[in-house]
Formats: C-alpha cells, structure tokens, sequence
C-alpha cells in the first residue's frame, strides 16, 4: 500500500500537473501579447475573411440567407454591437471595383487580408511549439508563400465548419421548437445546445492546430487539447458576454464602441486557442516522459 499510494497520488495529479505547466509554457512565449497580435490581425482579416466564407458557403447555400445566420450566431454570441460591426464589413467588402483590373487587384488584396490572420496564428503556435526546441531555419520567401497557402485551406475549413453549423443549428431550432411546445425541454436543449457548441470548438480548434506549418503533437493530444481550450471557452464566453454587457469601459468609446466589443472577443479567444496549443504540447510531453507512444 505504501508503494502504490504515491504513485496513486501521482496518477491523479498528473492532469494538474499538465495544466500548469502549459500555464507556464504559455506565459514564458507570451501567450498575452500574440493574443493581442491576433486581435489586431483578427480585425483587419475580419471583412476579407468573412467575404470568402460566404463565397465558399455560397456554392451550396443561398449567400442571403449564410449571411443571415452568420450575423444571426455572431449576435447571440457577442452582442449586437458586434453583429452590427460585422454586417457593416461585410458590406463594405462586398462593394463591387470598377474595371477588370481594379477587380483584380481587389481580390489579391481581399485573399492576402483574409489569409493574414492565419499566417499570424500559424506563427503563433510555431512559437508555443517549438519553444525551446532548436528549429531549422527555412527561406524566408518559402516559409511566407507557406503560411498564405495554409490560410486558403483555413478559409475552406471555416467554410465547411459554417455549413456543418448552420444545418446543425437550423436541425436544432426546428427540434426545440416542436418538442419545446410539448413537452417544456427548454433546459434539456439548452444543455444540448451547449454540447453542441463545446464540439464545434473543440472541432474547429483541432482544424486550426492541424492544418498549422513545421511540426505539431499528434492528433490524439491535439484533441485533448482542444476539449480544454473549447471547455474554457463555453464557460468563458458566458463571463465576458456579462462582462461586456454592462462594462462602462465599452459605453465610453461611443462609437468605437462595438469595435471594442470585437476587439475583446477576438483577445479572448485568441488567448483561449493559444492556451489550447500549449495543453497539447504539455500532454504530448507528459505521455513522452511516460513511456506512452506519441
């Protein structure tokens, strides 16, 4: 029994263990300030990005009615100032150029605004990655032209992950609307809801962490990962919505103010995806120093 105590006691403190080390690992790299890198790229990709996912989206479903529900889901998470800054983006990227090379122009510039957050996130998680680990250098023109080709296969997934959320959402709506009616489950949907949400994080963050440049954990840690970065953004989300709703901080800027709001909620879950990377490479460190295959 003395011998199998401690290791009992190791065993189950080994998850906190883990937590707290990718705590470390994620203020040691910084984690606050490429959060606040990404919000400002975050920003600037916001039209362009939005623009190309309902251009994709648009293959399969009415542009309309994608935009609808985008602005719809944006609205219900961040608020209404945030979906009225997000419809005025759209719209503004959306504005037509005159002359086919104006046209052009307008969409090199719209594809390099778009991939530009994601250039800055797979940056990011290299660093998170890689810290302390010795790295080989690679062409600075080749390691750029990488991270743009990566942003086009983020903005397809994104694509994608929206189509999946809006059936799934639409199938929802429908079903808590008949069943509500009948049989008062409103809070067994709103759990439902919930789950819901917790695995579309978690999906959309493996995406994000997978499609990334230079070397990664496993898919395995990646998801393990993942659940704990989409566990504190379903419980966070709920905490700054509250926050925002009544911070006289946002009343002050006025106008600006839903640019704030924006700003916040792009921080916040840039802090929540970079925090999931470092849980991942802490897992898959863990396991190594285990014995376990990686």
């Amino acid at each position: 029994m003395r011998l199998s105590l401690p290791r009992l006691l190791s065993t189950l403190t080994a998850p906190v263990r883990t937590v707290h080390r990718a705590v470390e690992l994620w203020l040691e790299a910084d984690g606050l300030r490429m959060s606040a890198a990404m919000s400002f790229y975050g920003i600037l990709s916001l039209a362009p990005l939005l623009v190309l996912v309902v251009a994709v989206v648009g293959w399969w479903v009415d542009k309309s009615i994608i935009e609808h529900n985008l602005i719809q889901q944006i609205r219900e998470l961040i608020g209404v100032q945030g979906a009225q800054l997000v419809q005025q983006a759209l719209d503004s990227a959306k504005r037509p150029a005159e002359g086919a090379l104006a046209s052009v122009v307008a969409f090199v510039l719209l594809l390099s605004g778009a991939t530009g957050v994601f250039a800055e996130l797979q940056n990011a998680f290299e660093m998170l990655w890689q810290h302390g680990v010795p790295n080989p250098v690679k062409p600075k023109w080749w390691r750029s032209a990488s991270l743009r080709l990566r942003g086009i296969a983020y903005i397809l997934a994104f694509g994608f992950l929206l189509l999946v959320s809006l059936v799934i959402s639409a199938a929802l709506n429908f079903v808590s609307g008949w069943a509500g009616s009948r049989w008062l489950l409103e809070a067994v949907f709103f759990v439902l809801n919930e789950l819901v949400s917790f695995a579309f994080c978690t999906g959309l963050f493996v995406a994000l962490m997978r499609m990334s440049v230079g070397r990664k954990p496993s898919l395995r840690f990646l998801v393990m990962g993942a659940m704990v970065g989409a566990l504190l953004f379903t419980l966070g989300k709920h905490l700054l919505a509250a926050y925002l709703s009544g911070a006289a901080a946002v009343s002050a800027y006025g106008a600006a103010g839903s640019l704030v709001v924006m700003l916040m909620w792009i921080y916040f879950s840039s802090a929540i995806l970079l925090f999931s990377a470092c849980c991942a490479r802490c897992i898959a460190d863990a396991a190594l120093d285990r014995g376990a295959p990686g």
